[in-house]
């Protein structure tokens, strides 16, 4: 039975392989591949949130703020010194990072609600420097012209094109956020989240690990910023508003927070669920705060914790799921390492 679990899990992974690699061109036009590019930038800005909070239990609520930081970063660099992408990427990430950390200063005073609400205000001081430094950030009008990447002389200027970019952007952003996970890094991160008083008493410094997730989240958000000027060439203020910050939160909270797997679902689902809510305009809001209060009320582990739960009843076994004895078996050995 394990062998043919191991047998459906490889068909899957090779076939969803497959259709990553090749759906620029199964794709019925330009628009679709533009929403899964979408799709994958907020996918990296969900692995942000989701470290920050599903694993160190740090609100950061700025992180529509500081995704427009890296993307300020990156379209700045290049329009006023010409920098290529490959330069604003790091330096979207580094000062996003920076700034992140100034970000996470409050949570060395105050945890929980009232720290969501202290990164909500720093946020939006971040938005008000946005629109009121006109000289350096272009005010409400934004930055134009924005150039998209060049590889060794070939130019990826179009969304077939750029599609690679971010493809290989997330998976490294998933790889490198499960390697956090698994090393001492993660497992304090956790501590943190889930006492914070006995991880303090273990000998964990809280202080560092808690500025070190708002640093990481920010980097993240850094990333999706720089690869958000360079895909779309224009940026402007009003994008990187509180409500970005809510549709992030969203959609990892919707897909699984503290769950990896549950950024991909929530990133890939509700930018696509967005599209069908754009007639309603501004009862996205509503809609997006609705299906939070649904999820922490009924399901607070999301899609992923409701696959779990169907598979644990016994009516519903997953294909590419473990059965409960092969958990156990797994969990052990990993202990015994």
């Amino acid at each position: 039975m394990r062998k043919k679990t191991i047998i459906i899990r490889a068909l899957l992974f090779g076939g969803a392989a497959l259709i990553l690699l090749f759906f620029p061109y199964i794709a019925q036009n330009r628009y679709q591949v533009h929403i899964i590019n979408m799709a994958g930038i907020y996918i990296i800005l969900s692995l942000g949130l989701n470290l920050a909070m599903g694993y160190a239990g740090q609100f950061n609520l700025a992180m529509g703020a500081l995704w427009g930081v890296g993307a300020y970063t990156a379209g700045l660099l290049n329009t006023r010194l010409g920098l290529p992408f490959w330069i604003n990427l790091p330096a979207a990430m580094i000062v996003a990072g920076l700034i992140g950390a100034i970000v996470g200063l409050p949570s060395l005073k105050v945890r929980s609600h009232y720290l969501a609400i202290v990164t909500i205000g720093l946020g939006e001081v971040i938005n008000i420097i946005l629109i009121n430094e006109e000289k350096l950030t272009g005010g409400a009008l934004g930055v134009s012209r924005i150039k998209m990447p060049n590889f060794f002389g070939f130019p990826i200027n179009t969304d077939e094109r750029f599609y690679y970019i971010i493809l290989v952007v997330v998976i490294l952003g998933f790889l490198v956020t499960r390697q956090i996970l698994k090393h001492h890094i993660g497992r304090s991160f956790r501590a943190i989240r889930d006492d914070y008083q006995a991880a303090k008493a273990m000998g964990v410094n809280t202080a560092y690990y808690q500025i070190l997730a708002f640093i990481i989240s920010a980097a993240y958000a850094g990333a999706a910023g720089a690869l958000f000027a360079h895909l779309n060439t224009y940026i402007s203020p009003d994008i990187f508003e509180f409500k970005s910050t809510l549709f992030v939160m969203t959609m990892t909270m919707v897909g699984g927070m503290g769950s990896l797997a549950g950024s991909v679902v929530g990133g890939l689902t509700l930018p696509i669920l967005q599209e069908y809510l754009r007639v309603i305009k501004d009862w996205q809001l509503v809609v997006y705060g609705i299906s939070i209060m649904i999820v922490v009320l009924f399901v607070p582990g999301g899609v992923i914790e409701l696959t779990r739960r169907m598979r644990n009843s016994r009516k519903i076994h997953w294909p590419w799921s473990p059965k409960p004895e092969e958990e156990k078996l797994e969990e052990t050995n990993v202990s015994e390492n």
